[in-house]
């Protein structure tokens, strides 16, 4: 039976501050320096991990559009071909069903497809808005709730820094972003687990206003191996027998058109977690869309 435990948390998580150290330089001929010496932090190193990351999706990217766009002219073809047979093939049930086989294998390939395209442009800004994130964890978690007691026994905690976050983009996408991780923590986790989902937020350099919320999505599951820890991003990668590897591609591609990024942490036997940096939504923008709804219920009690 699945779990949930509510935890406050008001802790900011902070980032590891880079390392910078000078020494001076031994006088000769009346010349004074430093030598300096850098070292390269964590933070750091994952921020060349998710520019060289980019750039890979990028060109995968334009290759898979190509791709897409080449088989989805044909496959219209054969599912209009596989329907005229269907409606010619009647009284012929063996027949009958092999046309519905093929027009079932058509509707397969072109949901991969979808699914492609939105990995390669999964939202419009002009589709953005307001929401509070936790209006879309709250339906993730109530889904996850009944897929965790149908598959297995998972306990469920979650340690929300304060309500409400608000962000700006497509609630439905992110909705996806979370489920698809969701998903993945319970099915690494077949014997049953503990599945974390915190929250924070983060102050913009040199100011006290918060400007980013962080999202923490951690499992107790079998981990991932280093080896495939550089390809889990990439568009067809996948160590399951059914799935097609395009999940968290779209996942990365749906964060970063929101205007964030994602980090991931895990080793074999000690779980995975991951992490999602997303910009708050102003004052400003938080004021006008609280006002627009407020407007909103009131002319829908009036109607």
């Amino acid at each position: 039976m699945t779990q949930i435990e509510t935890v406050r948390s008001e802790t900011v998580c902070q980032s590891d501050a880079a390392a910078n150290t000078a020494q001076p330089c031994c006088k000769k001929r009346l010349q004074k320096g430093a030598v300096v010496t850098w070292r390269g932090t964590a933070p750091q190193k994952r921020a060349v991990e998710r520019s060289q990351r980019t750039e890979r999706l990028a060109a995968m990217g334009e290759m898979a559009a190509k791709i897409a766009h080449d088989i989805r002219n044909p496959l219209g073809c054969i599912e209009l071909f596989a329907n005229s047979l269907q409606g010619s093939l009647q009284g012929q049930p063996d027949l009958r069903e092999l046309a519905d086989r093929i027009s079932g294998s058509v509707k397969s390939i072109d949901a991969i497809i979808t699914n492609l395209l939105l990995f390669i442009k999964p939202g419009e800004a002009t589709r953005f808005e307001c929401f509070d994130i936790y209006d879309v964890l709250d339906d993730a978690l109530f889904f996850m709730e009944h897929l965790a007691n149908r598959e297995n026994s998972v306990d469920v905690r979650v340690a929300y820094n304060k309500r409400p976050l608000f962000i700006k983009g497509d609630p439905e996408l992110m909705k996806q972003v979370c489920l698809n991780i969701i998903l993945n923590a319970v099915q690494s986790m077949p014997d049953g687990g503990r599945l974390c989902i915190a929250t924070s937020q983060r102050d913009e350099p040199g100011s006290s206003v918060p400007a980013w919320m962080e999202l923490r999505i951690s499992d107790s599951g079998t981990g991932i191996p280093p080896k495939q820890m550089q390809k889990i991003f990439d568009p067809f990668f996948t160590t399951k027998a059914r799935g097609t590897g395009l999940g968290l591609s779209i996942v990365h591609t749906i964060v970063q058109r929101h205007g964030g990024h994602i980090d991931v942490e895990s080793a074999p036997g000690n779980g995975t977690e991951f992490c999602i940096h997303l910009p708050l939504c102003s004052r400003q923008e938080v004021h006008e869309f609280t006002e627009a709804a407020a407007e909103g219920i009131k002319r829908e009690a009036f109607a």
